[in-house]
């Protein structure tokens, strides 16, 4: 162990990501690598969660204002922030993930000589560009992913779709066992469902109907993650399953999911629209299925969580999603992007009881064997300790 180091020299760790939300990526592990010996340090966006850290003992943050959309002005201040940042604390590895900080903050490690320089692939935004767009994500990525010594994708589809997009190499790439950036608290969401009282009082404060199934989608509401192609399969199933609420938890990040969820309010089904939620074991416990119809994914850590509620799931056939959802075995499989196809996995998940449990089980036991938080950590702890021999 190295916690017998003093913290002047001890080696030091810079997590880097763009937001403050996005430092949830590594929750737990901060202090697991302080209690290793570690001096952490942590930058992002100013923000509650970055300030939070800042309460732990050994974590030093720092604040560096960054923009996730390109804004030359604002990105050349912040690529002059992460510079004197990395020059400051000079630490031995920085792990940094998200796009933006992904490329300024591995472009200050670069010049600054930071021996491991890791890039955390959490997702390919190009997956669901076109045109000029898709060609300068592609660029962006590959700088990013040439800036790093190492690239650790959080699924194995998401590493394979990177090499086969022709941004890294594949001995620059990997993933840590199965995948996951933090894996989930496998007990945390199993309990939740168990607490009857708290369950149906959150049923009761939404306005969710007694005794009538919930289909839940969960994640940022944007075309992105297929919110109007799950409101135009609701449509198609309104005939055959006419009763059912359908609850919304997510933040709408932009006009795209404006629309889509007044696409599905429009279905004719009771819709509750929860909004951004710290939590969502609460939410997960009041559902009969999660739907998740994305575009794409890293490795969809709600899909987890669903996994370890006993929430049957339906989803796409995505990158990300494939990792985790297997066709009959732990979820029901929809072609991405295909309302019909959509329609008819949830129709089967719905109609067929037996089969759903059967997958909620199987997917259960996938989840606690190889994803629980403690696991995925300790993956994380492991392959940064090599570094330092």
């Amino acid at each position: 162990m190295l916690g017998s180091n003093p913290k002047a020299t001890a080696p030091r760790i810079l997590f880097g990501v763009t937001i403050s939300y996005q430092l949830r990526y590594h929750d737990g592990l901060y202090q697991n690598l302080v209690a290793d010996g570690w001096d952490v340090h942590v930058a992002s966006s100013p923000g509650e969660r970055l300030a939070r850290l800042g309460d732990l003992a050994g974590v030093t943050i720092h604040p560096v204002p960054t923009e996730q959309q390109p804004k030359p002005r604002a990105d050349l201040s912040s690529l002059r922030t992460w510079h004197r940042l990395i020059r400051r604390v000079r630490p031995r590895v920085v792990v940094i993930g998200t796009p933006k900080a992904g490329l300024l903050g591995l472009m200050a490690a670069f010049f600054a000589r930071v021996p491991h320089r890791i890039y955390e692939l959490h997702g390919l935004r190009l997956e669901t560009a076109h045109g000029p767009g898709r060609r300068f994500l592609r660029i962006m990525e590959w700088v990013t992913c040439h800036l790093a010594t190492q690239v650790i994708a959080v699924g194995p589809s998401l590493r394979a779709r990177a090499i086969e997009a022709r941004v890294v190499a594949p001995s620059r790439i990997r993933t840590l066992g199965p995948g996951s950036p933090n894996g989930v608290d496998v007990d945390h969401f199993a309990h939740a469902r168990s607490e009857a009282s708290s369950v149906e009082a959150l049923r009761a404060s939404l306005g969710l109907r007694p005794g009538i199934p919930v289909v839940a989608f969960i994640g940022r509401v944007t075309a992105d993650k297929g919110i109007d192609i799950l409101a135009d399969a609701l449509c198609m199933i309104r005939m055959r399953l006419p009763d059912l609420d359908i609850l919304i938890v997510g933040g709408i990040e932009d006009p795209s999911g404006t629309l889509g969820l007044s696409h599905i309010q429009a279905s004719g089904y009771h819709v509750v629209y929860a909004g951004q939620v710290s939590d969502t074991a609460p939410y997960l416990a009041i559902s009969d299925v999660l739907c998740l119809p994305s575009l794409r994914e890293g490795l969809p850590t709600i899909v987890l969580e669903a996994f370890a509620a006993g929430v049957p799931v339906v989803a796409t056939a995505a990158t990300g999603i494939t990792d985790l959802v297997s066709e009959g075995r732990t979820g029901f499989l929809a072609t991405v992007g295909n309302a019909p196809s959509l329609a008819h996995a949830l129709n089967r998940a719905l109609t067929q009881p037996k089969s759903a449990d059967q997958c909620a089980q199987a997917a259960r036991l996938l989840v606690s064997s190889h994803y629980d938080g403690a696991i995925v950590r300790q993956r994380w702890q492991t392959t940064l300790a090599h570094l330092l021999e």
